[in-house]
């Protein structure tokens, strides 16, 4: 941990001041006030891939990003414990769309979109969680269009990602 000066005293980080106390700093650097940590683990993956009538499909997205090599087939094993930002997103032509986050082979958030009519559509599926070094999270989808249906791909339009936030 580096020592700055501050008013002729010589303090560290983990230091504060009273309510009533200024301090001038006399020797910093930009990291000196920059937050401890990174945020990796971080891995994005995206692509398109078909989807069966009425079916909950693993997604096995292409690996844009991937910092630690912890994103392999689909699954994202984290490796490193902490809290996680999690997120996952799908676009296709389905009256009724479901995006699932899996944790550990069992769904653990989902978000659920039906408007009635075979259109193009996008549902979105966020969460934060704790996890440890071998809790593994996939992302599933589930359509109902009477058919067969392709994810879009532009625009990073289907997706899957996550990454270790800063605590």
């Amino acid at each position: 941990m580096a020592i700055t000066t501050l008013n002729n005293r010589s303090i560290n980080r983990s230091d504060t001041a009273s309510a009533d106390q200024v301090w001038t700093a006399t020797s910093a650097t930009a990291s000196d006030f920059q937050a401890g940590g990174v945020n990796t683990p971080f891995f994005f993956a995206k692509g398109s891939q078909a989807l069966d009538d009425a079916t909950t499909t693993k997604l096995t997205l292409t690996e844009v990003y991937d910092t630690d090599s912890t994103y392999a087939t689909g699954t994202f094993t984290p490796a490193v414990a902490g809290k996680y930002h999690i997120f996952g997103q799908i676009f296709c032509d389905a009256d009724a769309m479901n995006l699932h986050i899996y944790k550990n082979g069992a769904n653990f958030s989902d978000v659920r979109f039906n408007n009635g009519e075979n259109s193009e559509n996008s549902v979105h599926v966020n969460v934060i969680d704790e996890a440890n070094t071998t809790d593994y999270y996939e992302l599933y989808a589930y359509q109902a269009s009477g058919g067969t249906v392709t994810t879009e791909s532009s625009f990073q339009r289907t997706s899957f990602g996550g990454y270790k936030i800063i605590t």
